[in-house]
């Protein structure tokens, strides 16, 4: 493992309770995943769901407040989100009714967004925050999936179109973040 790698991360920030919000959050998951499954767990996976990514609305205010913004914080909450998110929308594409081409885009959007990171990180050993409307694009969705998982989609498919107001400007906006440090970390390699 690379020296860069192996000291990106204090042990002890595992210990924040950010982090153990964030963490928590990811094992919410399958309990959420069983639910939805379950003919009559649909309200329960709403609760379940519905904890979960509050814990996303919380967890970076304690880490500031604390004064805890931590390198593993800022890598640990958006994986959160994309596994919670990505996880939902597949299961609520195989029990709900939400769109397989939402979740391809989905999925297409947050693998290219953790591919470049790494890609980034590699060249530049930097961490940047996620973008404000990454965390609207997480907002929306949550909504929209808890809408698909309560009533289906009479009214999970209006919120998912809302939803894509932002998905697409974070789409964007990250796409243009990436072209510009990969530009910068090149001028930086020729110096």
């Amino acid at each position: 493992m690379p020296a860069k790698f192996r000291h990106a991360f204090d042990p002890r920030e595992l210990a924040y309770p950010a982090n153990l919000l964030t963490c928590a959050r990811l094992l919410m998951l399958p309990a959420a995943i069983r639910a939805l499954r379950q003919p009559d767990g649909r309200w329960r996976a709403i609760g379940i769901f519905g904890i979960a990514m509050l814990t996303d609305a919380i967890d970076g205010t304690i880490a500031r407040r604390r004064h805890e913004v931590s390198p593993l914080g800022k890598v640990l909450d958006p994986i959160a989100d994309k596994i919670m998110i990505d996880a939902i929308a597949l299961t609520l594409t195989r029990t709900r009714g939400f769109p397989w081409w939402a979740t391809g885009l989905l999925l297409a959007r947050d693998l290219g967004i953790v591919l470049g990171s790494a890609l980034l990180y590699r060249r530049r050993a930097e961490i940047s925050m996620a973008h404000p409307s990454g965390k609207a694009t997480t907002l929306a969705l949550t909504g929209a999936m808890l809408l698909y998982a309560a009533d289906g989609q009479r009214s999970g498919r209006p919120a998912l179109y809302v939803a894509l107001v932002p998905f697409l400007v974070s789409l964007a906006v990250y796409g243009r973040q990436f072209w510009q440090n990969i530009l910068r970390a090149q001028d930086g390699d020729r110096n």
